[in-house]
């Protein structure tokens, strides 16, 4: 794992700091690294006895629990994978994903019965970490010299997951040296040296929280999450600790949006870096958080699972007041990621002058390894031209990347061409909009129409069209409005966008 010599730095250095922070369970940069070390002399002690050797796959399923860094760190030691499970997938996605894995053993709490019985039908050994017992004086010195080395390794130490919905989710591995670049670059470009605390208030499961909570690991800050995502609740870990940092999702801003200006004016002042990542930020989202954060710097990283950094965008505080600066730049996802370059192409390979769209590829060392399993050739691929997952864009004249969609989203309504993406984006930069989905539904007369979903306080349904006019062509106005407010949310607080079309088609939206 790319962080286990920093964290043996940050516990001889600065041991009794807190390290990990978990509503209101802490563990001190000396007690995790002693924690580590015994579970991984655990691990180590177990995989001799079965014979386990090589990169052997670790299974971990411990959710946001305290325990989880810890395990985490030693299931990621020397040559070792970690597969980071959801621990909270539907029984027949975890039946599918652990018997694919077939990993040497699932670091559980004896508190996930259920998850231990799966574990054992399926014939993968369980280890109980409430039961590991170990102490520092228990961990060979041999164990502790292992523990830190190959940290910039070529080899794979991470197998994680895409998002699956209705399917088991896409498998893929990532080395140990793509994070290791990631690190390097991010902590300047994020100015990681000036802040002593971050929180992420989603799932460390998910690639945002996992990658997250090991930049803090590696930059030596507090990281502070939650059992489980709460909007209340994480304003008020922020006014609590004084959090410095934040990274979240968009849809996260507008849920804390929707908290009275009581909750959040005190709340958010001591806030000065604000990261959005794992969907675009929009105008809607970038007005909440001014004026949730108004003390903080904004930026947005646009990536992929399986690509990692693509793009930045970090909003200059003396151009602010400029809302068409502000606009225009929202309008992309920024400029390269340090150390990646991109190309646009066609669907030939042939490459794209600036302002053509075309298929975004790149070269970039945080490229992850390929999938495990779930490859069905319309997603990752790698090759002399370089990586993509078939995002569509094109580079504005300032250099800047501009992503209009999924190469398959494109619809065809009534003879033309749409993105919803585009779509979406023009609503959610009206005034008033909270929140806004866009996706496409068959039609007799025109062969797809676009439906959307807002949330707004001050904006009737009726008025929509009318609005949209000012921004979009009238082809690409949705056929229909809905008003919603409470939106299906995953664990990591991204809106269930096929839950929400089923609800349509259920008849429970009017």
């Amino acid at each position: 794992m790319p962080v286990h010599d920093k964290v043996k730095n940050h516990a001889e250095t600065q041991g009794v700091k807190t390290a990990i922070s978990i509503e209101g369970q802490t563990l001190s940069w000396q007690q995790l690294w002693q924690r580590a070390l015994s579970i991984y002399q655990t691990l180590i002690d177990f995989l001799r006895r079965t014979h386990s050797s090589g990169q052997t796959v670790i299974a971990v399923a411990l959710g946001n629990d305290l325990q989880f860094s810890p395990a985490w760190l030693a299931a990621t030691a020397n040559t070792l994978t970690c597969a980071v499970i959801d621990p909270n997938l539907p029984q027949a996605h975890l039946l599918d994903v652990l018997g694919r894995l077939a990993p040497a053993v699932l670091l559980v709490k004896r508190s996930q019965s259920s998850l231990i019985a799966l574990a054992e039908k399926l014939g993968i050994p369980p280890l109980i970490v409430d039961d590991i017992s170990l102490t520092a004086d228990d961990v060979k010195l041999e164990t502790q010299q292992a523990f830190v080395k190959n940290v910039d390794a070529s080899t794979p130490f991470l197998i994680n997951f895409t998002s699956g919905t209705t399917s088991t989710p896409k498998a893929f591995s990532r080395s140990r040296h793509s994070w290791r670049v990631s690190f390097r670059n991010g902590r300047k470009i994020f100015d990681l040296d000036a802040i002593d605390s971050t929180l992420f208030p989603g799932p460390l499961f998910h690639g945002i929280g996992l990658y997250c909570l090991n930049e803090a690991l590696d930059a030596g800050t507090t990281f502070y999450c939650l059992h489980q995502w709460d909007a209340t609740r994480a304003l008020e870990l922020l006014n609590q600790h004084k959090i410095q940092r934040v990274v979240l999702v968009p849809t996260m801003l507008s849920a804390f949006a929707k908290l009275t200006a009581a909750t959040t004016t005190n709340a958010m002042n001591s806030v000065t870096h604000l990261l959005s990542a794992g969907a675009k930020l929009e105008l809607n989202h970038y007005r909440q958080a001014r004026a949730i954060f108004p003390q903080a710097g904004i930026q947005e990283y646009y990536g992929a699972s399986e690509l990692g950094f693509i793009a930045v965008s970090t909003f200059d505080r003396q151009n602010l007041s400029n809302p068409q600066n502000v606009e225009s730049q929202l309008t992309t996802v920024g400029l390269p990621f340090p150390e990646v370059s991109w190309s646009i192409r066609d669907e030939d390979g042939n490459l794209l002058p600036d302002g053509s769209p075309g298929i975004i590829y790149l070269h970039s060392e945080q490229a992850c390894s390929g999938y495990l399993w779930g490859d069905d050739g319309k997603a990752f691929s790698q090759d002399e031209l370089g990586s993509t997952v078939r995002d569509m864009g094109y580079i504005d004249p300032l250099g800047r990347l501009v992503v209009i969609g999924r190469s398959g989203d494109m619809i065809i309504s009534g003879g033309n061409n749409i993105y919803p993406s585009e779509v979406e984006s023009a609503i959610k930069s009206l005034p008033g909009i909270i929140e806004a989905v866009v996706f496409a539904v068959d039609d007799d007369y025109r062969g797809k129409k676009l439906i959307a979903f807002i949330e707004s306080t001050t904006l009737d349904i009726q008025q929509l069209p009318a609005l949209c006019l000012e921004k979009l062509a009238k082809y690409k106005i949705p056929a229909q409005f809905y008003q919603v407010q409470d939106w299906p949310l995953t664990p990591s607080g991204k809106i269930k966008r096929p839950v929400l079309k089923q609800r349509l088609i259920n008849h429970e939206i009017e």
